[in-house]
């Protein structure tokens, strides 16, 4: 059956428990590793080296390691909830955090990936990931389908470590993919590639936080990727997101559809080269889904994300309606509660993913949803020229009747500053169009 293998007889965890006491068990379980690999080379060669024996942690720490992973809590039923991956999400996140990276960067929140699955709905074909982390999106879209192996994945990684997590992780759900080590600005290993769906959460702001940027200076210009219809794209030296959407777009066939998760300050910004992005995405009408979510949703920060979709589908056809001219806007910030247990991290809820999935596949499929004060409304593409191109949901959607929703304050302040900070990037980007106004006009002059 799907994920099921062999553990050879040393490496099953009884077997590793009753070691831990010995002396070696650092050697003990190099060995363990080397015998996973030697069972299944095809798979797993390279990917689980020899590190314990000579590394600087202690005996004690990986024999405390293992009698923790013991406990009766991590085998006991909790209603579904995978209490694994929760610690592994955990601990992808600090040692992205570690790293000077943001968690999402390394490991997608698994009701997020839930979402854009949902809503993207593979069936048939290629799944796209150029940034694919720990391969989240290719499991969910085999879960998806039920195993229907109607689905090929194709990725590509840029760290080692990471790469080695996603090979592993799909070997452990039974899944074969064409996975890739390089970086996707610069060695596009997959460059004719054109892929069905693209699923992806490539990292934030890219080059935003140091003085060399992300390396736009290296992308060539004449790389197809940068130009849309016969307009080229200028590139952001300092950030990174609007190079993958242009990469994102460039791999979708005729037909297509793409959905990413973005930081949401890329809904709005005004910086020259992202604002010209942005609207070329709008004018050529590739933009057909907008989700704005809450805060809190990653393990190890509280960064608010949003969801895109780009099609190039929405001329209709092959089961698709045709919705040139418009496109739809969820504000799902009220969606998501505090996972059962945590004070910090949100998840999104089965009814609240399929409430935002059904809405979208109605647009897409059968006819514009109806308007829903504060959560979800299609706009004209003249609308969204009146309000700049900007993107941001609540500028749609409207808000609702001020009420006692039982937020507690200090996440009614979180969202609050949120909202503020949206407002500024919406005012900073409307200050810029004015001066852009002015300096044509003096030119004239």
């Amino acid at each position: 059956r799907v994920g099921a293998f062999v553990i050879p007889e040393a490496a099953r965890w009884e077997n590793l428990r009753r070691a831990a006491q010995a002396d070696d068990i650092k050697v003990k379980l190099d060995d363990v590793l080397e015998s996973l690999e030697n069972k299944y080379p095809d798979k797993l060669k390279g990917l689980l080296p020899r590190i314990y024996a000579g590394s600087n942690l202690d005996a004690v720490s990986v024999r405390g390691l293992i009698n923790l992973f013991s406990k009766d809590i991590f085998e006991a039923d909790h209603g579904g909830d995978d209490l694994i991956g929760r610690v592994y999400e955990y601990f992808i996140g600090e040692f992205a955090s570690s790293e000077g990276k943001r968690g999402g960067e390394y490991f997608t929140p698994v009701s997020i990936v839930k979402t854009l699955v949902a809503m993207l709905e593979p069936e048939k074909g290629i799944v796209f990931d150029p940034c694919c982390g720990s391969g989240g999106m290719f499991v969910q879209s085999d879960l998806f389908t039920k195993h229907s192996h109607q689905l090929s994945f194709v990725g590509q990684e840029s760290k080692d470590f990471t790469y080695r997590l996603c090979r592993m992780n799909l070997f452990i759900h039974g899944l074969d993919a064409n996975i890739q080590l390089g970086n996707s600005y610069f060695d596009d290993r997959h460059a004719t590639l054109k892929a069905d769906y693209v699923l992806a959460n490539p990292p934030f702001n890219d080059g935003s936080k140091g003085d060399s940027g992300w390396g736009a200076d290296r992308v060539a210009d004449k790389d197809p990727r940068v130009t849309l219809g016969d307009q080229k794209m200028p590139l952001s030296p300092g950030n990174a997101n609007t190079m993958w959407m242009l990469h994102f777009l460039s791999h979708l066939k005729d037909g297509g559809t793409a959905g990413f998760v973005m930081a949401t300050g890329e809904l709005s910004n005004g910086e020259t080269a992202r604002f010209e992005v942005r609207k070329a995405l709008v004018e050529q009408d590739y933009v057909d889904c907008m989700v704005q979510l809450t805060g809190q949703l990653f393990a190890n920060t509280q960064i608010p994300c949003s969801l895109w979709f780009l099609s190039k589908n929405r001329k209709g056809g092959s089961g698709y309606r045709k919705r040139t001219g418009e496109v739809l806007f969820i504000d799902g910030r009220k969606l998501g509660t505090l996972i059962p247990g945590s004070r910090k991290q949100k998840q999104l809820s089965t009814e609240d993913i399929e409430r935002v999935a059904t809405i979208y596949r109605q647009f897409k499929k059968s006819a514009a949803p109806k308007e829903m004060r504060a959560f979800c409304r299609v706009a004209t593409l003249d609308e969204i020229r009146a309000s700049g191109y900007a993107l941001s949901c609540g500028r749609y959607v409207g808000s609702a009747e001020a009420d006692d929703d039982g937020m507690p304050i200090d996440q009614r302040l979180k969202r609050l500053i949120a909202d503020v900070r949206t407002s500024l990037q919406e005012s900073l980007h409307l200050q810029q169009r004015i001066e852009r106004v002015l300096c044509r006009i003096e030119t004239v002059e």
